[in-house]
């Protein structure tokens, strides 16, 4: 347990530099409507906003705080959709497979998690659309007009979500396997292609298809197809689409890591904790599986951004931006090293009772080479004192392969031991394995969040990259100050795990009997 208590210990100190020394040394603390105020007083005066609703009893930063919770809240609802339709499917595939009952379960209680929070995911949705409107008027209307067609794809594809979940759902166990496991993938591609539709606006925002709004024509198309084509997909649809969904993967595989442990505790019947253990180790295989390809498509994403936008690039790469990238690999790398120490603790015993003894000793170099790859991926680039020498690329991007290849590992540790269940004492975890489980899950979902803000601060103080500003400049600073945006991670960060908690007490099904619905 001592272990677990370092990295907590460590992550606390990460924090303390972090906001204290690197984000202040950084020029985090000077709002990006300050540094290209000279650019935002050049834009098109056609875009300012000029509705007295701009102002809510919030401080400067009101509107950018709602916004924040609502899409942060939004975001984190969506991966339940995107990664958990996919492991869902999965899973019940796994059973047909395999015949074991407890696949079934398990996909049963997914389900029916993502039926019940699906109006909560929804709710969020519409609330954040109106809140645009309201607040935005003129940048909805020019997105409105350019992402007709993707925005009304995305409405039918919210429309087909509904029927295939919730047929999914209650024609379980009443139609043929071959066509509810059709139900099944027919869910997770339409809230693929749903994700892509919304990703085309999300992208253009940041990596816009033009340097200017021009509309050409009236009527179906309002500008040449070839235009359109080029905002709806611009030079980072398609890897954004990518990175999220390996995102909502990792971030609902440690979801159910996290709620598996609190389930674990619980339940009070050995049955259901082997039960619980198996289903901890299960949902870290798909957290894991995400979380691989994770850092290997965010460099992609990044190059493409460099290609493309080389102002936001340096904006959070080499900028006052920097410190959030900083933290982003932080919370990464605590929660690799945070995987491989349940490893370590979890299986111990088979590692040293496999064919090869020395696999126990290369384990524990691991854990050692991860914390060193964290070290150097938490180095800042630059700070007020000059370049450090310890915060190049170069070492970073090494640092990731490391991190990619250990887990890889990892990850086929725990297939091997899920498949030989025999050699498992299932059922027996000890505090230190539930709490490492227990604190993946929490980083999990803090990743997402603290992703969607690095994205969205990347643009600020444009709402369409070089083309509409955030209205109210220097009056209405952006992004959200470091502070501010800290507490609202916090309290979205409480808020749905006490949700998806209670939610999952309601929709677990247990070995012993099917909980009352």
């Amino acid at each position: 347990m001592k272990h677990i208590y370092y990295v907590l210990i460590a992550l606390s100190i990460f924090f303390f530099i972090l906001f204290g020394v690197i984000v202040p040394q950084q020029g985090g603390l000077i709002p990006s409507s300050d540094i290209y105020a000279q650019e935002v007083a050049n834009a098109n005066p056609a875009y300012n906003e000029t509705l007295p609703i701009q102002t809510v009893d919030m401080g400067l930063s009101g509107r950018s705080i709602l916004i924040a919770f609502v899409m942060l809240s939004h975001v984190v609802y969506a991966n339940l959709h995107l990664g958990g339709a996919w492991i869902a499917a999965g899973t019940e595939s796994l059973y047909l497979r395999t015949k074991k009952e407890r696949y079934n379960r398990l996909a049963r209680s997914i389900t029916l998690f993502n039926v019940i929070l699906f109006s909560a995911g929804a709710t969020f949705a519409v609330a954040g659309v109106l809140f645009f409107i309201s607040l935005y008027p003129v940048f909805v209307s020019e997105a409105f007009h350019i992402y007709w067609w993707p925005l009304l794809i995305e409405v039918f594809t919210f429309a087909f979500e509904i029927f295939f979940l919730y047929t999914y759902w209650f024609s379980w166990g009443k139609i043929s396997n071959r066509w509810h496991q059709f139900l099944g993938y027919a869910y997770a591609i339409d809230v693929f292609i749903q994700t892509l539709m919304i990703n085309t606006l999300s992208s253009g925002m940041l990596t816009p298809g033009k340097s200017a709004i021009t509309w050409g024509s009236t009527g179906l198309l309002t500008m040449p197809w070839e235009s359109l084509m080029g905002w709806w997909f611009n030079a980072t649809t398609w890897i954004l689409q990518f990175h999220r969904l390996a995102a909502a993967v990792s971030f609902f595989g440690f979801l159910l890591a996290m709620l598996g442990m609190l389930h674990y505790r619980d339940r009070k019947d050995q049955a259901s904790k082997t039960y619980w253990d198996l289903v901890g180790s299960y949902g870290l295989s798909w957290g894991l599986l995400g979380l691989i390809f994770q850092p290997l498509l965010g460099f992609f994403f990044m190059y493409t951004l460099f290609k493309n936008n080389t102002g936001a690039f340096s904006m959070i790469m080499l900028g006052n931006r920097a410190w959030e990238m900083v933290l982003m690999v932080g919370l990464l790398s605590a929660l690799f090293v945070t995987i491989l120490l349940y490893y370590y603790d979890r299986k111990e015993a088979i590692l040293k009772s496999g064919d090869n003894p020395r696999l126990h000793r290369v384990f524990q170099v691991f854990i050692l080479v991860a914390v060193i790859a964290g070290f150097f991926l938490v180095q800042p680039y630059t700070l007020s004192s000059g370049i450090n020498p310890l915060g190049f690329m170069s070492y970073k991007l090494v640092a990731l392969v490391i991190l990619i290849v250990i887990g890889s590992f990892a990850l086929g540790i725990d297939v091997i031991m899920l498949k030989d269940q025999q050699t498992v004492e299932w059922g027996t975890l000890s505090f230190s394995s539930r709490t490492a489980l227990a604190v993946s899950g929490i980083l999990g979902m803090a990743i997402v969040i603290v992703m969607g803000y690095v994205r969205e601060s990347a643009r600020s103080p444009w709402m369409v990259y070089g083309i509409i500003p955030v209205p109210g400049g220097a009056s209405y600073p952006t992004p959200i100050p470091v502070a501010q945006i800290a507490i609202t991670w916090v309290i979205t960060l409480i808020l749905l795990i006490t949700v998806f908690w209670f939610t999952s007490k309601v929709t677990a099904e247990h070995p012993e009997q099917a909980e009352e619905i």
